[in-house]
């Protein structure tokens, strides 16, 4: 059998990099769609409707969650 090629550090940080890398594009295009969504918003002048309409979400989604059901201690690999 073959044994599997380890990785050496150089291969490692070149992966992190690039993992951060993409992560930091991923961050800007974010940025850039918040921006123009807030600038959307501001040139319709909805500020204050949104405002309203996202309280009015929140209150409904506070009012509509149900308490968590407690786990049964009972074992489910027990009733096949």
């Amino acid at each position: 059998m073959k044994s599997k090629k380890s990785l050496s550090k150089n291969d490692l940080l070149r992966g992190i990099k690039s993992i951060a890398m993409e992560l930091q594009m991923l961050q800007r295009h974010v940025m850039l769609m918040d921006n123009v969504l807030d600038k959307y918003i501001r040139m319709n002048k909805d500020e204050n409707k949104l405002k309203k309409f996202m309280e009015k979400i929140l209150k409904e989604e506070s009012e509509h969650k149900q308490p968590e059901r407690k786990q049964s201690r009972r074992d489910t690999k027990a009733s096949k």
